[in-house]
């Protein structure tokens, strides 16, 4: 019998890799994850429209700019380092258990390839995986799980976030409170009839206007004693641009008592 080619030999074999990086990527998300066990993993996936990033140390929602934990508002005037551009979630395993999870907007820098990288992912799936961190996981994993599936294209995540924000059995406050926070801005988005929207959802009021400074002034004082008159400012005042800054500042609250107004909102 006449001995196979080297070229035959090179197909073969590349007909094999191709199969099997199929069934690797045919796999669940959570499982490709799970089989790193320890290292740094990184996906990426579309994100909502409105979202651009440095994709290094900031994000940005319509006006709204996150760094690092907290968020700050900019000029929309300069988009030079904002880049529209896939989200990039990366995670760090420990023995099997993802310990953090950091998501940033735009390209990566050569420096900082991940010991895996799993390359674009479906924004759902995306999602999916991470909210389903956000309900089990613990540690600053779950925060940064819940900014990973709100950027997610595609996907509405406000019901589940929600659900996340009202169990106080198996989750901490500071992530029951990022939940809502989020759940705020979409609450935000809706009542403004721009859907799930978030660039629409921000807190754009100027703050020369004596009413626009009163809402904020009352979402800054101690002890969210302002939390009563957001709430009511946000149900009953006639201009919508009003309720929805309400609704923008008790989100950031993170006050439990803003849960059941969201709710009203986004399920009408």
């Amino acid at each position: 019998m006449r001995a196979p080619s080297i070229r035959a030999v090179g197909l073969l074999l590349a007909g094999t890799l191709a199969a099997r990086t199929q069934r690797v990527m045919a796999q669940p998300l959570a499982q490709r994850v799970a089989a790193m066990r320890s290292g740094t993993v990184e996906m990426r996936y579309a994100p909502r429209p409105g979202v651009c990033g440095d994709g290094r140390s900031y994000y940005s929602i319509g006006r709204s700019m996150r760094i690092g934990d907290g968020f700050s508002y900019r000029n929309d005037t300069d988009h030079s380092t904002c880049i529209p551009g896939p989200a990039r979630a990366r995670l760090r395993l420990t023995g099997g258990e993802i310990t953090d999870v950091r998501v940033y907007v735009g390209a990566a820098g050569r420096a900082e390839a991940p010991d895996t990288d799993l390359g674009m992912v479906s924004s759902r799936e995306a999602a999916d995986f991470f909210l389903r961190i956000a309900e089990t996981g613990s540690g600053r994993a779950t925060h940064g799980a819940i900014s990973a599936a709100v950027l997610a294209d595609s996907a509405s995540v406000w019901r589940r976030l929600l659900a996340i924000a009202r169990d106080s059995a198996t989750r901490t406050r500071s992530t029951r409170q990022e939940a809502l926070f989020w759940v705020g801005r979409f609450a935000a988005a809706k009542s403004s009839g721009d859907g799930e929207d978030l660039s629409a959802a921000s807190d754009d009021g100027d703050r020369d206007d004596p009413r626009n400074a009163a809402i904020f002034a009352l979402s800054q004082l101690r002890n969210r004693e302002g939390v009563p008159a957001l709430l009511q400012v946000a149900q009953t005042h006639r201009d919508p641009a009003l309720r929805r800054q309400a609704l923008f500042w008790l989100g950031e609250s993170g006050d439990p008592r803003g849960a059941s107004l969201f709710e009203d909102i986004l399920r009408r």
